[in-house]
């Protein structure tokens, strides 16, 4: 793991693993939705993430290896409640591939859905939070600042903890994780 960190709060890695619940807040539009996601099941080769939205539904993506080594975007349409949809193979929900990961680290950048992502030095400004507890993530930002991401910094499971500029769906940001 790297870690840009200029600051000198102590951060935590939340443990992600089978069974972790998050709640995210979701800006669809201008409207705040809270959406819950829970890591149903991991393993090197498979990765399924379940969503639950209140009075809208339920359902499941699944990423097979393929797509977790090297999908380079994220799906832009509304999930369907009551449905698990396998992924395609270009394509990664709430996590980076992990070719995008070694991009981070090797070359400080990464596209995802056809937008370039450079990463930012940490600083006070730019760091995030679950809670009161702060988070060690990576923090990048599009060219022209539009787009901004924080990524959990863990090579084995880079979620994103927060997108604000989104241009394949809603802007997303983590409350909680248990």
């Amino acid at each position: 793991m790297i870690s840009l960190v200029g600051f000198t709060q102590e951060k935590v890695l939340p443990k992600l693993k089978g069974g972790t619940k998050m709640q995210y807040l979701a800006n669809v539009n201008g409207q705040e939705i809270p959406v819950g996601f829970k890591i149903d099941s991991i393993a090197g080769d498979y990765l399924k993430i379940g969503w639950s939205v209140e009075g809208y539904g339920e359902g499941a993506w699944i990423m097979k290896q393929k797509s977790l080594q090297s999908a380079t975007g994220s799906l832009s349409e509304n999930p369907e409640p009551g449905v698990e949809l396998v992924l395609p193979d270009d394509k990664i929900q709430l996590v980076l591939s992990k070719d995008q990961w070694a991009s981070i680290i090797k070359d400080k950048k990464f596209k995802h859905n056809n937008v370039d992502f450079t990463l930012v030095p940490g600083s006070a400004d730019n760091g995030f939070k679950v809670g009161d507890k702060a988070v060690d993530v990576l923090y990048l930002e599009s060219g022209d600042k539009s787009s901004k991401l924080w990524i959990l910094n863990n090579a084995a499971l880079p979620f994103v903890l927060k997108i604000v500029g989104n241009t394949g769906g809603p802007d997303l940001t983590m409350l909680s994780v248990d």
